[in-house]
């Protein structure tokens, strides 16, 4: 049984996977979807070396295309649905606190988008 992918969007729309997306090359691109596909085909059980849990239920995709590193943090939400939050070329050895932090930040405002949308829409203006 297949996995749900959905790009977090913010409020306004903007999408930050897409935006990463559509600055990476042609090759760099179709890798990264690639392992998106696999994402969705096995889940957050496809684990290592793909797959790595980083902190508070943010999860990893791990994509390697030659001597470039790529990230696309990502949690799981209701219904087999995973919500990739942002995506960067990975350049230290450490996955960044900023990076890890803006994936946080995205996923509790995509679960407050969600509960507005439970709730009957975005509020009494």
């Amino acid at each position: 049984m297949t996995w749900n992918i959905e790009f977090y969007r913010k409020i306004d729309g903007d999408c930050p996977i897409e935006e990463w997306l559509d600055q990476l090359n042609d090759k760099h691109a179709a890798k990264v979807l690639r392992s998106v596909q696999l994402l969705n085909e096995y889940g957050p059980g496809l684990g290592m070396p793909h797959v790595e849990n980083i902190v508070d239920q943010i999860r990893c995709l791990r994509v390697k295309q030659g001597s470039a590193i790529f990230r696309i943090l990502f949690f799981t939400f209701t219904d087999r649905k995973l919500i990739l939050l942002n995506g960067f070329t990975k350049k230290t050895p450490k996955t960044p606190p900023r990076e890890i932090e803006r994936a946080i930040r995205y996923r509790d405002d995509f679960i407050m988008q969600q509960a507005k949308v439970k709730d009957g829409g975005e509020g009494d203006e």
